[in-house]
């Protein structure tokens, strides 16, 4: 079985800023809130408030759909380095609630998770 980390591409360093802009510009257009965000070099960690009519998949997919169409937009060098005309973002992702957690919990976690690559 392949390891889903060697298909992440360190890249999110250059676009760091893009990305909270992005993430930002999703969450408000939705009506999410960004309690969290802590972005590493090849992954994001996300934690946001919502009202349940959203799915997670289709908060994953609001993010994900939004950001990667303009981080790709902005930065043309980073699809012609890394994703050879495919999307910005891995297909999968995961989503857990906070049911059995605070939210100062899990943003805790966010905040002081190593974010070295894996």
């Amino acid at each position: 079985m392949s390891d889903p980390a060697q298909y992440r591409h360190p890249v999110l360093d250059v676009v760091e800023d893009d990305v909270r802009e992005l993430f930002g510009e999703t969450a408000d257009h939705f009506g999410h809130e960004i309690l969290a965000l802590e972005i590493a070099d090849d992954h994001v960690h996300l934690f946001v408030q919502t009202d349940p009519k959203h799915s997670p998949a289709d908060i994953a997919r609001q993010f994900k759909s939004y950001s990667g169409k303009h981080l790709l937009d902005r930065h043309p060098g980073i699809r012609e380095s890394y994703f050879w005309g495919g999307g910005f973002w891995k297909v999968g992702y995961y989503m857990g609630t906070t049911g059995a957690v605070s939210e100062a919990v899990v943003e805790r976690y966010i905040e002081e998770t190593e974010h070295a690559p894996e």
